[in-house]
């Protein structure tokens, strides 16, 4: 009958139980933590374009370039969140905003978008009276986003 020397069992489940550790901990950084310190700089750098260009913004200045870059924050935002394994206890865990906030404040960020957008003809050159409605709808926008983002969006 083949026995098998207990002194073996001590350094084989050592060596497994430290390379069962480094890849679920490798998983977790991977699938949880990378992503989810993605989404919080996609958030700080969504704050530091607004409070950046929150004069344009409040004053319904025309911006096409201001436009795109807005969009792309709304994209980003959603797109970081929907990649988190988890993203109930992460939000939990990281104090991060919920899924519904995500989606609402890139909803509003694609608003301030649109209403930036430079909708005057190429050949337009005189300075156009800022659009009321687009200040108001701005500064609501702002507040908003502030609040569903936890963060910044103004000087005050």
């Amino acid at each position: 009958m083949l026995t098998i020397d207990p002194k073996w069992f001590t350094p084989v489940f050592t060596i497994f139980g430290g390379i069962f550790i480094f890849i679920v901990s490798q998983a977790v950084l991977k699938l949880v933590i990378e992503p989810v310190q993605q989404l919080k700089a996609a958030i700080g750098l969504t704050a530091n374009t607004l409070l950046r260009h929150q004069a344009k913004l409040t004053n319904g200045v025309e911006d096409g370039e201001l436009s795109e870059k807005i969009y792309d924050h709304a994209a980003d935002l959603v797109s970081k969140a929907e990649v988190i394994i988890g993203y109930r206890l992460a939000a939990h865990l990281f104090r991060l905003p919920s899924r519904s906030n995500v989606l609402e404040a890139a909803r509003q960020l694609n608003g301030i978008g649109l209403r930036a957008k430079d909708s005057r003809p190429s050949s337009y050159c005189a300075a156009s009276p800022p659009n009321l409605s687009a200040v108001r709808n701005n500064h609501d926008s702002l507040e908003k986003i502030a609040e569903l983002l936890r963060v910044k969006t103004a000087y005050q």
